[in-house]
């Protein structure tokens, strides 16, 4: 079961082009890297925890049921 998932940056492409580039992309990687967003649910879009206790994740798929 997927709680929360987020777009993260292809690393395997950056590292190609940082060395087809002679290391000027790293820079741009860099800044990718540290500006990933929140976690957000698959299904409704909505901002939410990346990591979710087990004590909340039922009461959390039952809401997420309802809506």
């Amino acid at each position: 079961m997927v709680l929360a998932e987020r777009q993260t940056p292809n690393h395997v492409l950056h590292l190609l082009l940082t060395i087809v580039t002679g290391g000027a992309w790293i820079i741009v990687w860099i800044i990718l890297t540290l500006s990933v967003g929140p976690y957000r649910c698959p299904n409704c879009g909505a901002k939410t925890l990346g990591y979710v206790p087990k004590r909340y994740r039922e009461a959390l798929k039952k809401r997420h049921a309802l809506t």
